[in-house]
């Protein structure tokens, strides 16, 4: 997902401050009202390294059992907010100050508004009774390279310090500490009790707990992988102590926000499912954005990841790098270039080895190269810019002498995509079917083209597998679909 690219402006050295402070283990301090400020700090890395999904309807909808929760807790000294991230995994997460995540992973899954609740509540939780203040997150983001050179290691992380400094096998992952399992059972206790008052079931957290469990097993075949209980920890015994606890909860009178199972559905209804397509997909080493209307090629064997804010290709040895993000709309490139020299020049009393007009795919562009010979390898940092498809493209590169060609050659094969191209972006997406008289899953799975087996699909519906339908029942499913124009 590319978005805008600012270099050398404050919020990169305000996110490699973020950063570098967390690795101390101080990121979140010991009043609300500080929670508050830096949860706001941390709010940024969301945006920033997982990315918000954007569905109006389910946005909308999202807030509305949010606010619902947060008028029952009754607690000023948060500032509650409720978004959705893109992520693919089904995950739910809180940062102190009130920022609460749902993943759309998560949301594929909701078959209740009680279940939401119940998550939603959970998370509420965590933030009034402080959990991730008081793990104080000893660990946070590693370097992802170790740069060399004073040019490198000075100029160039300052300009590319909230983007490069993250781990690339981790970018959307799990990356906040872990509750304890006491801090999991508060959360429990209490977020069942606050979703029973704002008239929510709240046996229902157990409900959407096992279907993950069991969504974790059925994508992987194991018990554990990445997932929500790597932050929410599950024990034995969580289940039953939620089910006695809930058991002795009445919930109050109140009518759900979403009254029948299809204005909940109608809210979930084109979620994308997996990979977002519409944030770009690869194509073995091609990477394609259908938003910004790009294509470029990375070198085979290096490591591709793609994040909110840019895509990045690294090395396997990690000896070089290549990023490509959006520095903004249509402008000169050259002059864009000239304003990066200045600034490189007042900032650090350097001069570029080259500069030059270049042409990319016949649309106009400027590459700036900078050497470094301070560390132990020279060191060539090429950056540049491209005016195409309605949108001036940063690239930049880091690279000793050998990888030189191959980066120019990635750099070179950035140009916009063909209408035939387009047509290779598709992602899997739910979609909504109404059931027929008598129909079992299979058979509706080869009318509606769902992608899901019905063993899956009985799964994200909380159906037994063989389920037989009735008229007009509503089924979520999921069916391979085009990017729209």
């Amino acid at each position: 997902m590319l978005k805008q690219l600012k270099l050398a402006l404050p919020f990169a050295a305000l996110a490699f401050g973020t950063l570098a402070s967390c690795a101390r283990g101080q990121l979140f301090s010991s009043t609300p009202s500080r929670d508050i400020e830096q949860g706001a700090q941390a709010a940024k890395l969301v945006e920033r390294q997982i990315g918000l999904y954007s569905s109006p309807e389910a946005e909308a909808y999202l807030r509305k059992v949010g606010e619902r929760l947060v008028t029952v807790v009754n607690d000023t000294r948060w500032k509650f907010s409720f978004q959705i991230v893109d992520q693919a995994e089904p995950n739910a997460f809180s940062i102190p100050g009130g920022a609460v995540y749902v993943s759309r992973g998560l949301l594929v899954l909701i078959d209740r508004e009680d279940e939401l609740a119940c998550v939603l509540a959970h998370e509420i939780a965590h933030v009034t009774q402080r959990h991730a203040a008081r793990e104080q997150h000893k660990s946070f983001l590693p370097r992802l390279l170790e740069l060399p050179g004073n040019v490198v290691g000075n100029v160039v992380s300052e300009n590319l310090g909230a983007l490069i400094n993250v781990p690339i096998d981790t970018v959307g992952g799990a990356w906040l500490s872990a509750y304890s399992r006491s801090q999991e059972s508060e959360a429990d206790r209490i977020g069942i009790r606050t979703a029973a008052q704002a008239g929510y079931d709240p046996a229902a957290l157990a409900e959407i707990l096992a279907r993950l469990e069991r969504d974790v097993a059925s994508l992987t075949g194991q018990e554990r992988r990445f997932s929500i209980f790597d932050n929410h920890p599950m024990t034995k015994d969580r289940m039953k102590d939620i089910q006695r606890r809930a058991a002795s909860l009445a919930p109050a009178t109140i009518p759900p926000i979403a009254q029948e199972h299809a204005e909940l559905f109608a809210k979930l209804d084109g979620l994308w499912w997996g990979e977002n397509p519409e944030a770009g997909v690869f194509h073995q080493n091609r990477f394609l954005h259908p938003v910004s209307g790009i294509t470029i090629t990375f070198p085979p064997g290096w490591k591709h990841r793609n994040t909110p804010q840019y895509v990045i290709s690294i090395h396997p040895q990690q000896e070089a790098m290549l990023l490509l993000g959006i520095a903004g709309p249509a402008s000169d490139p050259e002059a864009s270039g000239e304003k990066f020299i200045a600034h490189m020049r007042s900032e650090a009393g350097i001069e570029p080895l080259s500069e030059r007009k270049i042409a990319m795919d016949e649309f106009p562009a400027f590459v700036v190269t900078y050497l470094d010979r301070s560390g132990r390898t020279p060191t060539y940092l090429h950056f540049a810019w491209a005016s195409m498809a309605g949108q001036t493209f940063q690239l930049i590169g880091l690279a000793p002498e050998r990888h030189r060609e191959t980066l120019r050659d990635a750099a070179l094969s950035l140009r916009p995509l063909t209408e035939a191209e387009r047509g290779y972006v598709k992602g899997k997406r739910l979609r909504v079917i109404t059931a027929r008289q008598s129909e079992r899953l299979e058979n509706l799975a080869a009318r509606a083209s769902d992608v899901w087996s019905p063993a899956y699909t009985a799964l994200v519906n909380g159906m037994a597998p063989d389920v037989v339908l009735h008229e007009g029942q509503l089924v979520k499913i999921a069916r391979v679909e085009l990017v729209p124009p």
